[in-house]
């Protein structure tokens, strides 16, 4: 960005102001995702970007979904899974007692496609004896926005292609969205964390980071597995994505599958060059507390000039047998998942990759003071390449030989930029940016390539349902003509019926009201409109104990109500005394459930009708309505037949 405001400097400025911390991100992903959005909103320098932040508070969240890959669905890479569930996760399952602990973390779940997998693959494991176990699975994000996604629970159908079939219908339900049993979603907890910034989780038997460490810089990759480490317990299992060809600190952590990049904590970890390997100091030296500081800061010296080395290094003690290495040494001779500390050099992978290794090493040995050199032509990974290899002796002080160091470096890049100079000089610049693009770049386009899969399959469907569909439009076009002649029909019957219907609620003599399952008024009639002086559109909706009556009688009312509706069974209340503002006298209150053909109640029908004494008429209930000059009109009883459910 060469506009007055650095992109380091929104950085900072949306980490302090808007709590989005991106600082631990690839700068050229940043870069390239920010001109993205800008173009989205057609903004020309950093500085608006920034003005536009502070106008939209919604725009960090709209940076936040441009920034991240949410690209993830069930069993993602499922030969990776697979080795998961046959050979991984039962060993670990195994070694459990009814009542035990088993937790897990998947950091960066984005919309909980990942957790849930692994929610499946430890209840089929376990069966029947899921419950008997305390099972926790914690799944993280930054994304609040995927997270409240993971919590629903709903995927379509195309997230579950890579679920089998018999999976699908255990823990599934529903059609479209399919939804996570609730078995297996309470076995997950969704919590926002910032893998750079927040504490880890802890004492977990497993963390599963997959395709998240690639957005990262050199030194947040460093510092994410140092959290992932201290998360696990001791001999842990971490997940990470085929994408994360290496770990930065593989001292941390032992190989299981490289291919399918499952490691294991390793409980006791090993400082790369320990002195401790090279010397052996008498019990005296070493519990003296000087001697043992000096030895532990060489130590220290050791391990960070081993770390910071980008070629290979391994040491050999005076046996030839392999003290340590740094991991440089691994990747030059592509030599991942193979141990080869404790190992006579002559026995490791090493000799294969290079035979003439050993005939040097006897030379060096011969020339006890002098430093060999030589170049080794090896073919890796289908490719050809030249290790330029350096064996130097180490001296003791009285010139007695204790070991040799082993230092490689793969020269095939720098043979072959001799020859093509001039070409770099003219693209030097785009290859400086292209090279830190290629790790997130190559992320990319496998989303990409699965997801142009998915859609040559879905266009291949969507042709054929096309055609079915459109011979069933002309059926069902047919289909509706007939419908609507029937449908004109029945709508003349229903509106015969209706009027027949209000006309008898308007004529019946007694004073009927009906309450629904929830004890609320639907219906409300011309007689008890009369009676309790009160419009139906007072009444409607309210509830059956606020009725205008004594409270004593409101409770009789309410009780029968619900002894009826429990019971299916009609019953009576006789001669209860009513006073109104307009009646005087006794009534029956007889009261009839209401339901369906299957049996489900609908409500209850309350009839009022006149007790042996009769009712005592105060005002005459066809009384005039008063005129607008001294009172407000009563409001019109509302037509509430259409409620009644039979």
């Amino acid at each position: 960005m060469t506009d007055e405001l650095s992109l380091r400097e929104l950085i900072q400025i949306v980490a302090d102001e808007h709590g989005l911390d991106l600082r631990g991100y690839k700068q050229s992903t940043l870069d390239r995702r920010l001109r993205k959005r800008m173009f989205q909103l057609n903004i020309s320098s950093v500085r608006q970007y920034a003005e536009k932040l502070q106008e939209d508070p919604n725009e960090v969240n709209e940076l936040l979904n441009t920034v991240l890959i949410n690209v993830t669905e069930f069993f993602r890479d499922q030969q990776a899974w697979e080795v998961l569930h046959q050979e991984v996760l039962p060993k670990v399952l195994r070694s459990l007692r009814p009542g035990d602990s088993f937790r897990a973390w998947s950091a960066g779940c984005a919309s909980g496609e990942e957790p849930y997998s692994l929610a499946i693959l430890i209840a089929d494991i376990l069966g029947p004896k899921l419950g008997d176990f305390d099972i926790k699975i914690y799944a993280t994000d930054i994304d609040d926005e995927a997270l409240t996604t993971a919590r629903r629970g709903e995927y379509s159908h195309d997230r579950l292609r890579r679920v089998r079939p018999e999976w699908q219908q255990q823990y599934f339900s529903g059609k479209e969205p399919l939804r996570i049993n609730r078995d297996v979603r309470r076995l997950v907890i969704f919590g926002r964390s910032n893998l750079v910034n927040d504490a880890p989780i802890s004492h977990c038997n497993i963390v599963i980071c997959r395709n998240v460490l690639i957005y990262f810089d050199t030194e947040a990759q460093r510092q994410i597995l140092r959290r992932l480490h201290y998360g696990l317990e001791p001999n842990g299992i971490l997940f990470l994505g085929k994408a994360e060809s290496k770990l930065s600190e593989s001292r941390f952590f032992r190989p299981i599958n490289s291919r399918w990049r499952i490691f294991q904590r390793i409980t006791e970890v090993r400082e790369h060059g320990s002195l401790r390997d090279l010397s052996r100091p008498e019990t005296a030296m070493a519990d003296d507390p000087k001697i043992q500081h000096e030895l532990n800061l060489l130590r220290l010296q050791q391990r960070y000039l081993m770390d910071t080395l980008k070629a290979g290094v391994m040491i050999l003690d005076n046996r030839d047998i392999v003290i340590t290495h740094n991991e440089p040494a691994v990747s030059t001779w592509a030599l991942p998942g193979m141990r080869i500390e404790g190992k006579r050099l002559a026995n490791t992978e090493l000799v294969f990759r290079c035979p003439e290794l050993p005939a040097y090493l006897e030379t060096s040995k011969a020339n006890n003071s002098e430093n060999v050199s030589f170049s080794c032509r090896v073919r890796l990974d289908g490719d050809d390449r030249t290790i330029q290899v350096t064996l130097k002796p180490m001296l003791s002080d009285t010139g007695e030989r204790d070991g040799t160091v082993v230092y490689a470096e793969d020269i095939t890049a720098h043979e072959r930029l001799q020859n093509t100079v001039e070409q770099l000089e003219a693209t030097g610049e785009e290859l400086q940016s292209a090279n830190e693009e290629l790790e997130t770049t190559n992320e990319e386009l496998q989303s990409t390539n699965e997801e142009l899969e998915t859609t040559n399959e879905e266009l291949q469907s969507t042709n054929e349902e096309l055609e079915t569909t459109n011979e069933e439009l002309q059926s069902l076009n047919e289909e509706l003509e007939n419908m609507n002649e029937e449908l004109e029909r029945r709508t003349h019957e229903l509106n015969d019926l209706t009027a027949r219907y209000a006309e008898t609620l308007r004529g019946m003599p007694w004073p009927v009201l009906l309450v629904d399952r929830e004890e609320r008024i639907q219906l409300w009639n011309t007689a008890a409109q009369r009676l309790f002086g009160v419009g139906a559109t007072s009444v409607v909706g309210v509830s059956v104990d606020q009725l205008p009556i004594s409270a004593e009688l409101r409770k009789s009312v309410t009780r029968k109500y619900r002894s009826v509706l429990a019971k299916n069974k009609p019953s009576i209340l006789r001669s209860e005394k009513f006073v109104t503002p307009r009646y005087k006298g006794s009534f029956d209150l007889h009261f009839t459930p209401i339901g369906r053909d299957n049996g489900q109640m609908d409500g209850v029908l309350v009839m009022f009708s006149p007790g042996d004494a009769g009712p005592t008429i105060k005002s005459a209930p066809t009384q005039r309505p008063p005129s607008n000059s001294n009172r407000k009109s009563l409001p019109k009883p509302r037509n509430n037949h259409g409620k009644k459910k039979t």
